[in-house]
């Protein structure tokens, strides 16, 4: 079958800018030809040198079908740019699969960033892929679409929380560099709307003040997306990405932000659309209803990837926990994290579901952090109220499903706290669980740490004292940076751990990562257990793209 493409992307008024190094080839007609697809050709003087400099992305794999995404510097603001792609089985393109010229233009419109949905693929196959434009040629892109019926096993790599300012994106490249992945799934706080010096100064923002216009946050993706890492990571791997707070505002709800105030950065849907705007044009995230980011992808009889909204598509405004009547208001019946539709929406996912494991993509602790223990039938107090635990209800109405459904093998991924945690989730650590045995658990959670960003500023008597009162916690580290790989076979489900400390993120030199602590969950038995060791890497795994 002859794939067939169709493009997409968001609209909305303008923007460029000139951040970014040279990447392009210079090749001025390039394509194998041999094949009965179209050939590039182009005639006149070529682009800038730097048309490609930000780069090729994929994301959102099927089993027939795959978001390719890249984005061009024209010399003028007011240009119009038509792009011409590729997609073989190999890097010298000898064997393409896929060729033709994007009917729609890229402009300003959409800051010249392209996405199309490339259809027709065949199941858990890599592929390779290049677009061309005014003579140019971009990077080598490498994706892979997501397999159909049994497979054996599959690994993913689990990312979140980068702030550009707090250091380099390390964590990436050592993710670029790893070739047995079928994807790299980021959970959110891609980048951090701060201004200049608030939060992190190891390295400059551009915009220096908050990103609160479109202009502004597409010239921050701009920035983020100029780190070798993020550009080497997208190249690499597809990327299954949601959102967290930073990508518009931090602590960010429905109707507002912790850091959003009307009369100062004018209306909150103003704000919103701009940064949602931004996000789709820059992610290689398919795109259907505006602004919805929850979704589901199947890998096969293997795996189903539930991605949830934990931010922005339902929730209620956090609750200070020191505000008058907090611990009643965050424990009240019907309070919504994810939305009443969101909510239902993932329930169904999750029955309807035949795969054997079900991972969770989704933003804030799901499980407990409890700081004092209800006492006389009080309610626990947890640390914070932004995750899971600022919406007790629906923890305990989402657990209960789980429980009542007789759902197996459902894992959880989370990020947020820029910490590293293993939780067995249980509706209750202190009744009807039981830390030996993991008795009472429904599921695990396992968190990966921030790429960047710092963790819980908890000294070595607070994080005593978490583990002291949190048993259902079993393994923290809140102070390394890093990332997870998530290695999937038909009896267990394992998560490693990959570390480093803060200074080596601060600095441009790396000597690489070490790995901290693997815990693996069996195949129907809800209970986290420490691996000896990193699961092995597949062999013989597809190169990497040139």
């Amino acid at each position: 079958m002859i794939p067939t493409f169709v493009a997409g992307c968001t609209t909305e008024p303008n923007g460029d800018d000139e951040i970014g190094t040279d990447t392009d080839s210079g090749d001025s007609d390039t394509g194998t030809g041999g094949d009965d697809l179209p050939v590039y050709e182009w005639e006149g003087e070529p682009g800038p040198q730097t048309l490609f400099s930000d780069g090729v992305a994929s994301g959102d794999p099927l089993s027939d079908a795959v978001i390719l995404w890249t984005r061009v510097r024209p010399a003028g603001a007011d240009e119009s740019v038509e792009l011409f792609f590729e997609v073989a089985l190999d890097s010298d393109f000898e064997a393409r699969v896929a060729a033709g010229t994007i009917p729609e233009l890229t402009t300003s419109a959409r800051d010249f960033t392209m996405k199309i949905d490339v259809a027709g693929l065949e199941a858990g196959v890599t592929y390779y892929y290049r677009f061309y434009a005014q003579g140019r040629t971009s990077v080598i892109g490498r994706t892979r679409t997501a397999p159909t019926g049994a497979s054996e096993r599959l690994r993913f790599g689990l990312v979140s929380c980068a702030s550009y300012a707090h250091g380099y994106y390390h964590a990436y490249n050592e993710i670029a560099g790893r070739a047995d992945l079928a994807a790299v799934i980021h959970v959110g706080d891609y980048i951090y709307e701060f201004g200049d010096g608030v939060y992190g100064d190891i390295r400059g923002l551009d915009p220096a003040h908050e990103c609160v216009s479109l202009e502004d946050y597409r010239a921050r993706y701009r920035l983020h997306r100029s780190d070798p890492g993020l550009y080497e990571i997208h190249r690499q791997h597809p990327m299954i990405a949601t959102w967290d707070d930073h990508e518009i505002a931090n602590d960010g709800w429905v109707d507002g932000a912790e850091n959003h105030n009307p009369m100062e950065q004018g209306e909150w849907a103003a704000r919103r659309a701009a940064g949602t705007q931004a996000y789709f044009e820059w992610l290689p995230i398919r795109e259907g209803e505006a602004g919805r980011v929850y979704r589901r992808l199947s890998y096969g009889d293997l795996v189903d990837i539930i991605v949830l909204d934990t931010r922005y598509e339902g929730r209620e405004e956090q609750v200070p926990l020191t505000a008058p009547g907090g611990l009643e208001q965050i424990n009240a019946p019907g309070r919504q994290l994810l939305g009443a539709e969101q909510e239902e929406w993932c329930y169904e996912r999750l029955d309807a579901s035949t795969a054997q494991w079900k991972l969770l993509a989704q933003q804030v602790l799901m499980g407990q952090m409890i700081l004092t223990p209800g006492e006389e039938g009080e309610p626990n107090r947890p640390f914070f109220s932004d995750p899971w635990d600022g919406y007790e209800d629906a923890r305990l109405r989402f657990l209960a499903h789980v429980s009542d459904s007789g759902l197996e093998n459902l894992i959880v991924l989370t990020g947020d706290v820029h910490s590293s945690f293993v939780n067995e989730l249980t509706p209750d650590p202190y009744s009807g669980y039981d830390p030996e045995t993991g008795a009472g658990s429904v599921a695990v959670e396992f968190v990966t740490p921030g790429v960047t960003s710092p963790g819980l500023s908890f000294d070595e008597s607070t994080v005593a004292l978490v583990r002291d009162r949190n048993p259902h916690i079993r393994w923290i580290e809140v102070l390394k940076k890093g990332y997870m790989i998530i290695d999937v076979d038909t009896t267990r489900i394992q998560g490693d751990f990959f570390h480093f400390s803060a200074p080596q993120v601060g600095s441009p030199d790396f000597t690489g990562s070490s790995f901290a602590a693997g815990w693996y969950v069996d195949s129907g038995i809800p209970v986290a257990r420490e691996a000896a060791g990193p699961a092995p890497e597949i062999p013989d795994a597809p190169p990497l793209a040139p």
